[in-house]
């Protein structure tokens, strides 16, 4: 069914019209919104209404309740109820974020096409924003639970940040919980693993793990902190706690992801080296959001007085399997 052009209606009644479709998700479809370039709605798909309209209304109309008193300007968070010409609710309408997907950023190849003169302090400056806006949702007892780098915009040259697709957060408002139903098995820490995702209860230490797999694939350009090791996915070595960077115990792979690695500070790669070895199986071993933003913060500094590199090293093709050992 084309929507371009339908009419949709806010709680008061009051029409408008959409504009062109700008995304497809799993849930529902993104379109623009005539008159208003700065707002898009969500239209949830028919037969994702028929299952679960209720339950993503109820879900829907808690957050917006929490919108006035808790949260941040820079999460794309419902807004107001949208009806179609039957008066019947199919979804919300939300600012519309600014900027290019972090996926985009956190790639060896498409970085420098989306993101000209990218170097180490503006990816830093990016995920010290990230972080910012994930401990303000953490105060508001809110988790992101589905960790995904096409739900974070970045404005490049600025350090503007922005998360989408937030109506699958986790969250209690009087006395409801609710869950978030979906996520990626690698973006998952060891003990959510094999759990449907709508029955996980997310925590600091969980969302912790999941947001470390994000730093790492952003300072990394797109390295996964658990592949390449003795052929296995990503997903198993995380089980396994099998990290392919270290000291004195693992691979590093060759080139020019060697040399992304090498030169973080020490500070750092210590954290990571801990939270995806031992923090793999022991949550309480993880880098806190608070260490992460203080260490970056710190990282940012050193290369504002020269001691570390601001360049980034190109990786010159695909990932390699080979390994390097870093003592």
């Amino acid at each position: 069914m084309a929507l371009w052009g339908r009419v949709v209606t806010d709680a008061l009644g009051k029409q408008r019209k959409l504009g062109k479709r700008l995304a497809r998700g799993g849930e529902g479809e993104i379109f623009a919104l005539q008159g208003r370039p700065d707002v898009i709605v969500k239209w949830y798909y028919p037969e994702v209404l028929d299952k679960r309209g209720d339950e993503l209304h109820r879900k829907v109309e808690a957050m917006r309740e929490l919108r006035d008193s808790d949260m941040t300007q820079d999460v794309c968070w419902p807004l107001i109820r949208v009806f179609d010409d039957r008066h019947r609710w199919i979804g919300f309408a939300m600012y519309r974020a600014r900027g290019v997907k972090m996926g985009f950023l956190a790639h060896a190849l498409l970085y420098e096409r989306y993101f000209p003169n990218l170097d180490r302090r503006q990816i830093v400056g990016y995920l010290i924003r990230f972080i910012e806006i994930v401990q303000q949702l953490h105060r508001a007892g809110i988790c992101i639970g589905d960790y995904n780098l096409n739900n974070v915009y970045c404005v490049p040259g600025s350090g503007q940040v922005t998360l989408i697709d937030c109506d699958s957060y986790q969250l209690r408002v009087a006395g409801t919980f609710y869950p978030c139903p979906v996520g990626s098995p690698d973006m998952t820490p060891k003990e959510h693993q094999g759990v449907a995702f709508r029955d996980i209860v997310r925590n600091p230490q969980s969302e912790a793990f999941s947001l470390a797999i994000v730093l790492f694939k952003c300072l990394m350009l797109g390295r996964h902190p658990y592949d390449i090791v003795g052929g296995d996915d990503p997903v198993r070595n995380l089980r396994r706690g099998n990290f392919a960077y270290g000291r004195g115990q693992r691979d590093v792979p060759e080139g020019a992801w060697y040399e992304l690695w090498s030169e973080l500070p020490e500070a750092i790669r210590d954290m990571f080296v801990t939270t995806f070895t031992e923090g793999a199986n022991v949550p309480s071993r993880r880098a806190t959001l608070a260490q992460w933003h203080a260490a970056l913060e710190t990282y940012r500094q050193q290369m504002d007085q020269g001691e570390c590199a601001r360049r980034l090293v190109k990786p010159g093709g695909p990932p390699s399997s080979g390994g390097r050992h870093v003592g």
